[in-house]
């Protein structure tokens, strides 16, 4: 919260006016102070219109070219109708008159926090919406994701804390939607945080938040993902990634239900549904020490394993079809049918990637084909089940076994060729999910980043 006010006992009636109300507050005596500040994101702004200076009007003006959605209340001694109303054109969002009548005041700010609040809970889900995987819900019939949606109905109008354990590509992130959509925190946000993708160093401040200036390249302030999931849901994707100095801090807030950003003295109350999902065995983790039993009693008090699809096959033939008609626009291609050899052979694969895997086959199967069908030609090549080797024992040509398994060169490939191609290949097949493509190469993603740094892949 930000005064500004060229009268310095107006300044402090004013912030302790605000401060015993538990908000945050910083004062300056001039608008040119006030606009330098503006970085550090504050919630709303009481405005003097008389100061010397740029005055407060002007500052105003520069206020709505910097931040457009900042609520600005105008105070002032200056009781004329015309100024009242140029106040509220050039974007003011109230205009009060001193000495303050505490009650209007604070009712205005309580207005103006909340439009504020609006505007980027609005920005938040034209996000969310654009990255919404797959809105129509489950699909399957098979008594394996029967079981799931049965936990799902068991748990959602309740408070308890859930775990969603399954495999790299199984649908948790669907899964946690599922549970907040159908839950009491289905008006609030749903706010996730992927803990593998963000580095150890940074997840405190992309789940707290922090004030300007707090570590090295804080140039501005910023709301944490826990903030805008006040009245909502909290999603912790793989959370066995979370290191163990935020896993201290997130068990803290656990208990307590409060929190400070990095930088900041001052309690944040929350009150959010927390979901975390992870493809690891989190007792494993903690006999290694890499995550804390209690935290993990706290998250596990609902866990809910989602199948491979390897466990689901009967849901492979549905799953198809839904894939079919999603990428229909995208290709500009309408295919309606799959063989019944192609369908075994999709049923009969392992799907070590589960159904991300699945959706990316039946991608790159509708490109391949050039009719309105899919067949077994169709399919990616890793799919086909791989005919054995024949080697002739009694051959003396040590090369047999080379023919055996392809036609061998007689030209070295550099061994940082076949690296660049063999990341290419797995990027090209995981459709650019570093992630999975990570863990289809028995690399750690910190890794796989590095060398598509490194090979300009990116």
């Amino acid at each position: 919260m930000f005064v500004v006010d060229d009268d310095a006992n107006l300044r402090r009636i004013l912030s302790v006016l605000l401060e015993v109300r538990g908000y945050r507050v910083r004062s300056f005596e001039n608008g040119e102070r006030c606009l330098e500040m503006l970085d550090e994101n504050p919630a709303a702004v009481f405005l003097d219109l008389v100061m010397p200076g740029i005055g407060g009007m002007e500052t105003l003006k520069q206020i709505r070219k910097m931040r457009q959605d900042l609520p600005v209340i105008m105070v002032t001694s200056v009781d004329d109708v015309a100024t009242v109303v140029q106040a509220i054109q050039e974007g003011a969002f109230d205009y009060i008159l001193k000495p303050y009548d505490e009650t209007r005041l604070i009712t205005n700010l309580e207005k103006a926090l909340r439009q504020n609040a609006l505007v980027h809970q609005v920005r938040h889900l034209e996000a969310e919406l654009k990255e919404r995987h797959n809105p129509q819900g489950f699909i399957g019939k098979s008594a394996a994701l029967g079981k799931v949606i049965e936990k799902i109905n068991k748990v959602k109008d309740s408070h308890a804390s859930v775990l969603i354990l399954g495999e790299s590509g199984t649908g948790k992130e669907l899964v946690a939607r599922a549970i907040h959509y159908s839950s009491r925190y289905a008006d609030g946000l749903f706010v996730d945080i992927n803990c593998g993708a963000i580095p150890e160093t940074l997840q405190e401040s992309e789940l707290f938040g922090h004030r300007k200036g707090a570590f090295t390249g804080a140039e501005e302030s910023r709301t944490g993902k826990l903030e805008l999931a006040d009245g909502g849901t909290l999603f912790l994707d793989e959370v066995a990634e979370m290191s163990l100095n935020t896993q201290t801090k997130f068990l803290r807030f656990l208990q307590e239900k409060n929190f400070e950003r990095l930088g900041e003295n001052s309690k944040i109350s929350v009150k959010a549904r927390v979901i975390a999902a992870t493809n690891k065995d989190l007792k494993l983790e903690v006999q290694k020490g890499t995550f804390r039993e209690d935290l993990y009693y706290r998250l596990a008090v609902f866990p809910i394993p989602v199948p491979p699809l390897r466990e689901r096959k009967e849901d492979i033939p549905l799953l198809c079809a839904h894939f079919m008609k999603k990428f229909k626009d995208d290709l500009n291609k309408t295919v309606r049918t799959i063989s019944p050899q192609a369908m075994q052979a999709l049923v009969n694969h392992p799907w070590p990637g589960n159904i991300r895997q699945l959706e990316n086959a039946i991608y790159q199967a509708m490109i391949n084909t050039e009719t309105d069908g899919i067949d077994v030609d169709s399919l990616p090549q890793d799919i086909l089940p791989r005919p054995a080797a024949r080697v002739d024992p009694s051959d003396p040509n040590p090369r047999a076994i080379d023919r055996a398994l392809g036609d061998a060169s007689e030209k070295i490939i550099p061994f940082q060729e076949v690296e660049k191609q063999a990341i290419t290949a797995a990027l090209n097949i995981t459709r650019g999910n570093i992630p999975e493509a990570a863990k289809q190469l028995g690399l750690s993603r910190s890794t796989l980043y590095r060398l598509v740094k490194k090979y300009g892949l990116r």
